[in-house]
């Protein structure tokens, strides 16, 4: 990835708080002015280039972080373009209410994935979040658009009062998936026996919506880029919100 690289160098545990850190908001920066921008950390406020060591290279031509043993909050939030690449893991809120752009976590993820930050009514409204680990409980939660695939787990209340949007989930859901949704997609890798609360059941075919799903992600490596049928079966809910959302569960 060309670009422009950030790497931790600070103290291991420390919170970093990343939402000011976006492709769009660093693009046509030099180096040392990226390095001199403020940067909440720690309970404090420390500078950019005293938290990482900055690479020569434009940010609009994509973001390499590079965590060590940082722990980085709210990365990707609000963004709206370009490529942010993480290589490790990120605590909570990551690509939180981003509207457009690439997240690729290759770690890790922690709570709300995509999700709603406090007190604001929406989670993600576009653009494209990759896992390659876990994500945490409320992935996806309030999510209005966009497209969220993890290949590991993710914890409980998955697609929460999700509006729209799609979230495809490798390893599994804590419980509660798609507890108040609206409307859009949650698919599952695993095969799911019974419905959800408040889920009624839609039976068993093949998807036309998989194989669209499959060509959009080629090139992330996701486990839905690797899968090799578009047959599931369909869970219609949540019935108290309406019932126009749906779990899918790869059959």
């Amino acid at each position: 990835m060309s670009g422009m690289t950030l790497t931790f160098r600070g103290k291991a545990g420390t919170m970093v708080d990343m939402s000011a850190i976006l492709p769009e908001r660093l693009a046509g920066l030099a180096a040392e002015n990226v390095a001199g921008l403020p940067l909440p950390c720690a309970g404090g406020v420390s500078t950019v280039g005293e938290m990482f060591e900055l690479s020569a290279g434009d940010a609009a031509e994509g973001l390499l972080i590079q965590p060590g043993g940082a722990v980085l909050q709210r990365v990707g939030v609000g963004m709206t373009s370009g490529r942010i690449l993480v290589e490790g893991d990120v605590g909570s809120h990551a690509g939180a209410g981003m509207s457009g752009g690439v997240l690729r976590i290759a770690g890790d993820a922690g709570e709300a994935l995509g999700g709603a930050l406090p007190g604001l009514p929406l989670g993600m409204r576009g653009g494209l979040i990759s896992v390659g680990g876990s994500g945490g409980d409320r992935t996806a939660e309030r999510m209005r658009r966009g497209i969220i695939v993890v290949d590991g787990p993710v914890g409980a209340f998955a697609a929460g009062f999700m509006v729209a949007g799609t979230l495809a989930v490798g390893g599994g859901c804590g419980p509660h998936p798609g507890f108040g949704m609206r409307r859009g997609t949650l698919l599952l890798g695993r095969r799911q026996d019974m419905a959800p609360d408040n889920f009624a059941d839609g039976g068993t075919r093949d998807w036309l919506f998989l194989h669209l799903l499959r060509r959009t992600l080629e090139g992330t490596g996701s486990w839905v880029e690797r899968a090799g049928s578009t047959r599931a079966h369909r869970f219609i809910g949540d019935l108290a919100e309406g019932g126009h959302g749906e779990i899918l569960a790869m059959a």
